[in-house]
């Protein structure tokens, strides 16, 4: 039996929180799941072809004749992610028309949406747990052609009608999750805005993060992480397929100290060909120091280990800003010692800001700029606060603020893209994404700054991808200013911009970049230009009005029924430790905190929950207090 996996290309959203250059440049990086899907398919003797869209920039056309020719039994697609969902499903469709052959979907959104993405009719089952023991139960079932009722967490269509089987009982941890196969990937194909060694690729070391930040997803999710003998054998299957890069994606791998100091000194003594990166908050590198002093030793270690750059969120300059943000850090002279004890030991330090967020004003968003500057970083990166699907800001401003439930209604195709609203801040998008563009060219426009970037280069062509990105955010036009109508000149004037910026990517290995989607090349190019010359205001925002306008359109579309209450909704927002604090405070049971230990893990938190913690005292103190 066959199974291909396809990967559409994708790219940039109205509301993604990136200024699209930075989008398009930001690198090409292997799906995971479809590699732990291939792991257990192989164990069962499935053949396996991953078609990756984005990675190859072949067009649907090719695609489809590409797995005509490998001729599968089975189609599988990931709804990973909303913003990308409509992309897979467009692909979805025209292949279920093309070769009329069984198509599977999972990923997050299958979980979350099961219902919606079903509803499209382009698929025949959908897996709305994890596919590693999904897959173990479903593949032999489709095999024999019955069975499927005995396969948990599945959607399938029986008679017409979607019969969804029971839930799984027991969950599985993250430990037991195999490594990936990446024998699958165009491992060649794959790099960062910053990689530096060929082939790259990028892991998970652990899932969940105990810190309540309202515009993440995986806020207060527990914490459940992979061993360091599992991560070394992880690190040694890359190094056999070529692979000499790995960044970890994690949120939080520095969390959990013995863990990565463990990973570090094994890769080390095993000297091993291999650097990485990871991603961090920045009181990791003092959280287990009792004087809170920067942990120089887990740095010194992390260096000597092959790690080369830690991205930190940083977020904000402004501490009211950080507090509103629930980030539960202030922007102190210790993150000044962290990040430069992490430059002095060799190790690339990345922050990631956030303008525009909860509490921020043009003069909160000009201090976090200045304070950009002021801290030893090798990168920064300046995102426009957004809305993200499953965070506490969804809630509280869309499903509560609004009464649409705007990505369950993206998902399931009755409205299209939106800008979501921003009420914190008066600040329109188009005023952030000039003060974005602003903060990137002083940050990286600073002589010293320039002076040691080109002493880091390695090579002509990464000088010339650092040359062409600096053009591209400079001529490729912003979105209009909201409420101003555009003359004619200089509409003209955008149009020519955003033509001679499109011809620019011919020379970027990236297929985010809109002009690809028009066609690619001068063909492209043109045709974005003359889109641009004719747009005369910015991107529809998801006002109170506009909502309210949408669920008229959406109940006459649905006959005169009314969409599920928002209050449906609620339960995707009950994350893990929020459940596990509510049950610790109805028993009364005195803890101190839940998830702030370096080895924490959901069980551990639950044990807590269970033993009362063993300190005096009433309720509980939460991470964030």
């Amino acid at each position: 039996m066959k199974i291909a996996f396809v990967y559409p290309s994708f790219h940039t959203q109205p509301f993604n929180e990136n200024l699209p250059t930075v989008d398009d440049e930001f690198g090409l990086f292997p799906h995971l799941g479809f590699g732990w899907a291939a792991r257990v398919a192989k164990e069962l003797g499935w053949e396996v072809r991953l078609f990756d869209g984005l990675a190859t920039r072949a067009p649907i056309e090719q695609v489809i004749a590409d797995v005509r020719a490998f001729g599968p039994d089975l189609v599988g697609f990931s709804a990973h992610a909303c913003q990308t969902f409509r992309f897979m499903l467009d692909w979805a469709k025209r292949i279920k028309a093309a070769l009329g052959l069984p198509t599977l979907v999972g990923g997050y959104e299958a979980k979350v949406y099961p219902d919606e993405i079903m509803g499209h009719g382009c698929f025949d089952f959908l897996c709305a747990g994890e596919n590693i023991t999904f897959l173990r139960e479903f593949l032999p079932a489709f095999e024999r052609g019955h069975g499927y009722e005995k396969v948990a967490e599945l959607y399938y269509f029986r008679g017409g009608e979607v019969v969804r089987t029971s839930p799984r009982a027991e969950k599985l941890s993250f430990r037991d999750f195999p490594t990936p196969d990446r024998s699958i990937y165009p491992n060649h194909l794959y790099y960062s805005h910053v990689s530096q060694r060929r082939f790259f690729t990028i892991g998970m070391s652990e899932v969940g993060c105990p810190y309540p930040c309202s515009f993440c997803c995986m806020r207060n999710s527990g914490f459940d992480a992979r061993t360091p003998e599992q991560l070394i054998a992880e690190m040694e299957e890359c190094i056999a397929l070529g692979i000499h890069e790995i960044d970890w994606f994690d949120p939080l791998m520095l969390h959990n100290r013995e863990r990565v100091m463990a990973v570090a000194r094994e890769v080390k003594r095993r000297k091993l060909d291999i650097i990485w990166s990871c991603r961090s908050r920045v009181d990791s590198l003092q959280l287990h120091r009792s004087d809170g002093k920067v942990d120089e030793e887990m740095i010194r270690t992390l260096a000597e280990g092959g790690c080369r750059r830690i991205y930190f969120g940083i977020e904000s300059g402004d501490d009211d800003v950080l507090r509103a943000m629930m980030k539960g850090q202030r922007a102190t002279a210790q993150i000044r010692k962290v990040l430069a004890c992490v430059a002095e030991h060799g190790i690339m330090a990345l922050g990631f800001f956030i303008l525009g967020g909860p509490g921020d004003t043009p003069e909160t968003c000009k201090r976090t700029i200045e304070y950009s500057l002021t801290l030893p970083l090798a990168y920064a990166q300046y995102q426009i606060a957004i809305i993200k699907p499953h965070t506490q800001l969804e809630q509280q401003y869309v499903i509560d603020g609004t009464g649409i439930d705007y990505w369950r209604e993206y998902m399931r195709g009755t409205i299209d893209e939106h800008l979501l609203p921003t009420p914190w801040t008066e600040m329109t998008r188009p005023e952030l994404e000039r003060m974005a563009r602003q903060a990137y060219f002083r940050f990286y426009g600073r002589p010293r700054y320039a002076a040691n970037m080109l002493r880091r280069i390695e090579s002509w062509g990464e000088l010339q991808r650092y040359a062409r990105v600096g053009s591209q955010l400079l001529i490729r036009p912003l979105r209009p200013p909201t409420g101003v109508e555009l003359s004619s000149a200089r509409r003209a004037l955008r149009a020519t911009g955003t033509f001679a910026e499109a011809l620019m990517t011919a020379a970027n290995p990236g297929a985010r970049h809109p002009v690809f989607r028009a066609g690619g090349g001068v063909k492209g190019a043109l045709r974005l230009a003359k889109k641009e010359y004719s747009r005369s205001h910015t991107d529809a925002v998801l006002t109170e009005e506009r909502a309210t306008e949408l669920l008229h359109h959406i109940k006459a579309k649905a006959g005169g029924v009314s969409p599920a209450t928002p209050k449906a909704a609620r339960g995707r927002y009950e994350p893990v430790m929020d459940a596990l604090r509510a049950e610790a405070l109805a028993a009364n049971k005195p803890l101190v905190q839940l998830g702030g230990r370096g080895g924490d893990t959901v069980s551990t938190c639950r044990e807590d929950v269970e033993q009362g913690g063993g300190v005096e005292g009433d309720g509980v103190v939460e991470l964030d207090a």
